[in-house]
């Protein structure tokens, strides 16, 4: 017979397609073992009649693409696994560089009104207002990339807080920074559901 006269295994047929799929989590890796099965079995039908039955190379794409998503969608399932708690701590630490880095901005400022005024500023106003060129903006009453900043002032000093809004996700310590620019860490209070 000749190679026009030959019938593609329908299995073969199955196993190529199901192999396409092998890249969607979870749904991939099961669609991949049934494109293995179903290319082994249509192999195992072309080999017992070569004359009359084609597909070998859509078995054997199955086979293959079966068998990678059997084995790599696992391996990247574990590697993300093991990714994304690492980024999510790394960001934690970067927010709480970026809070006492903001509080420390937020005393300069109050250090230069005092400085300046011979006293520390009484409100937010002042120490926005009175001609301080270390702050362009108050953190003070807003939350700013996870933390939530509170501010009290009165003419003999000054305290900044920084309080993670999801204690354990978005920051790992309450830092306080009062007159002379000393922070002090704190356990953030998580409360019980």
């Amino acid at each position: 017979m000749t190679e026009q006269q030959k019938t593609t295994v329908g299995f073969a047929v199955a196993s190529f397609i199901l192999g396409l799929f092998f890249l969607i989590p979870l749904l991939g890796t099961l669609l991949g073992i049934l494109a293995i099965i179903f290319g082994i079995i249509a192999l195992s039908q072309i080999s017992k009649n070569k004359e009359t039955l084609k597909g070998g190379w859509m078995a054997v794409t199955g086979i293959v693409l079966g068998a990678l998503s059997v084995l790599i969608v696992p391996i990247l399932g574990l590697l993300a696994a093991i990714a994304i708690p690492n980024m999510l701590r790394a960001r934690m630490m970067s927010n709480d560089a970026l809070a006492k880095s903001n509080l420390r901005t937020l005393s300069a400022a109050a250090e230069t009104y005092k400085a300046e005024y011979q006293l520390y500023p009484p409100s937010k106003g002042a120490l926005l207002t009175e001609g301080n060129s270390t702050l362009k903006e108050s953190y003070c009453g807003q939350t700013y990339s996870g933390f939530v900043y509170t501010c009290e002032f009165s003419n003999a000093g000054y305290r900044f807080k920084a309080t993670p809004e999801s204690p354990g996700v978005s920051g790992s310590k309450v830092f306080t920074i009062v007159n002379g620019g000393m922070i002090v860490e704190e356990e953030p209070v998580v409360p019980y559901d």
